[in-house]
């Protein structure tokens, strides 16, 4: 009766040391998640939208500020239980139009930037549970920056477009991913990845 209660104990104990090991055989993760804007480009946009509202207020003119959101796609690579190294591919889009007058009768100009990231990426998870994983990460790589300006008037001639380089920088205060194969995902991030953000995603 003895070795029968210590065998049963020795199998409990290996089942919990192996619960506090999940997705040991998954070592790969692909996921898309979305948000309304990062931490970067909301100050970007926000600077240039105030100085535009600013000018506006003094011309009598108005000025509408339109956000189309921030997307992203990412891959993981498990090295450790505790780390994961990938990359992350995102985009965020913003138009700027700027009116004759407060009525809105009249398109002055539409300017409309882009925001185009690939950061390298690595995550450390705290908590590793079967459903639950909670986990902080950073992410540094090089984004690229487009703009293009439209006259509102048949002239063509104030038409202009740009480009640049950045460096792009992340930080993800709080992760958690809910699911095993398939899960969901919410963060808060602060840099270039969206501020609040929220996806779906696989592990094989």
């Amino acid at each position: 009766m003895k070795k029968i209660c210590l065998a049963v104990l020795v199998v409990l104990l290996c089942s919990g040391v192996s619960a506090q090991k999940p997705h040991s055989d998954l070592h790969h993760e692909l996921g898309i998640n979305a948000g309304p804007v990062s931490f970067a480009g909301s100050f970007f946009y926000g600077t240039i939208g105030f100085f535009t509202a600013l000018g506006g207020s003094i011309g009598h003119q108005a000025v509408d500020m339109n956000l189309y959101g921030h997307y992203n796609l990412h891959y993981y690579y498990q090295v450790a239980p505790w780390c994961q190294v990938g990359v992350k591919g995102s985009t965020e889009c913003a138009k700027i139009t700027r009116f004759s007058d407060t009525l809105r009768t009249s398109v002055t100009s539409i300017d409309r930037y882009a925001i185009i990231t690939l950061m390298p990426s690595v995550r450390f998870t705290y908590l590793n549970r079967p459903w639950v994983r909670l986990y902080s990460g950073l992410d540094l790589g090089c984004g690229y920056l487009a703009s293009d300006s439209r006259s509102g008037k048949s002239s063509e001639s104030d038409d202009s477009a740009g480009s640049n380089f950045l460096f792009a920088f992340n930080v993800t205060a709080f992760g958690v991913n809910v699911g095993q194969g398939f899960y969901g995902l919410f963060e808060l991030n602060a840099g270039f990845d969206s501020f609040v953000k929220v996806g779906i995603g696989a592990r094989f």
